[in-house]
């Protein structure tokens, strides 16, 4: 039988607004000792409460510092294409 997966110990970190399409919730959620910075769609079930859907990444907080430097490398490149266009 499928063993039930729940994160405990969830901070919400920040919520990004996509209008009609959703929400993206930014969390600090801690799974079988290991801590995650979950980055995740969510969308409003019909009694209002945000719910998660399986669109998202969950990546250790060890590999944090690569992540923001891919982020940087990212936007970096987003300024670019903005500019030419």
């Amino acid at each position: 039988m499928a063993e039930e997966i729940q994160a405990t110990e969830e901070i919400l970190v920040h919520v990004i607004d996509k209008g009609l399409a959703g929400r993206i919730h930014i969390r600090l959620s801690k799974f079988r000792d290991r801590d995650y910075l979950d980055i995740r769609n969510f969308y409003e079930g019909e009694d209002g409460q945000w719910l998660p859907t399986r669109k998202g990444i969950a990546v250790p907080v060890e590999l944090y510092g690569d992540l923001m430097t891919a982020l940087g490398a990212a936007k970096e490149l987003i300024e670019k294409r903005a500019k030419a266009a």
